[in-house]
């Protein structure tokens, strides 16, 4: 695989699902719907599978494919992104990780193309059979490893996240932001400088074995590693 060619692929998709989140609907619960002609046609042309919004790697070699589709953002024209209220008769739940369990319109927190190491263990496509932690794409989870981190109230450089809605940064029981490292950026220097690309996540309660931890997405960004906690194994996690 050419890196020109995965490089247009992603360009590609990004470029459509900005321009299709920025669309206004009659009824926003028809969002998943409308697109998912579409969704299965770039699913072909990519050699693999996903869905809402969201694909596995395919036959990109470089990987990433997965990791840059989770990488979407509250759009800069947003001031927050609201929850779409699906008709229960309708039987649809769209996971938090997905853009379209949301209205508003969406960017992407990009790596520029072969500048990232992606991180393959931190988290895992639900649609690539795992020999250990099994998920099922229908329970619409995401295994990952959830990590603390602390930034300074003031602005610092190195530091760029965005909120779906900044005015919830919390979740049950008062539970703080934490963040899945997904990629760091490639070249010299140690994990601590190096620029790390998450997802924002809160905790929502535990899974019904009590093994892991049941997380929502809440947000996505840069920081740099110093302000993660990296030397630890992290906690075991599903996003739903």
């Amino acid at each position: 695989m050419r890196a020109e060619s995965g490089a247009l692929k992603i360009a590609y998709f990004q470029d459509l699902y900005i321009l299709y989140s920025r669309l206004q609907f009659t009824k926003y619960e028809d969002r998943p719907f409308a697109i998912a002609g579409l969704e299965k046609r770039l699913q072909r042309a990519f050699d693999t599978k996903g869905g809402y919004g969201i694909f596995s790697d395919g036959d990109i070699s470089e990987g990433g494919l997965f990791h840059r589709s989770l990488l979407w953002r509250r759009g800069k024209d947003e001031p927050r992104l609201y929850l779409i209220d699906f008709p229960s008769e309708r039987g649809v739940q769209v996971p938090s990780w997905s853009w379209m369990a949301y209205k508003g319109g969406i960017d992407y927190t990009d790596p520029p193309y072969l500048s990232a190491i992606w991180e393959k263990e931190e988290i895992q496509s639900p649609w690539i059979p795992h020999t250990a932690n099994q998920t099922d794409s229908s329970e619409k989870a995401l295994i990952a490893t959830v990590r603390d981190f602390a930034v300074p109230r003031r602005k610092e450089q190195g530091v760029n996240l965005t909120y779906d809605n900044p005015e919830q940064k919390t979740g049950l029981a008062g539970h703080r932001a934490q963040c899945v490292v997904l990629a760091k950026s490639a070249g010299a220097g140690s994990d601590r400088e190096r620029v790390c690309y998450v997802l924002l996540v809160v905790c929502i309660g535990e899974t019904a074995s009590g093994e892991e931890k049941k997380y929502k997405r809440i947000g996505a960004g840069t920081m740099l590693g110093k302000f993660i906690v990296l030397s630890t194994p992290g906690i075991p996690a599903k996003i739903y």
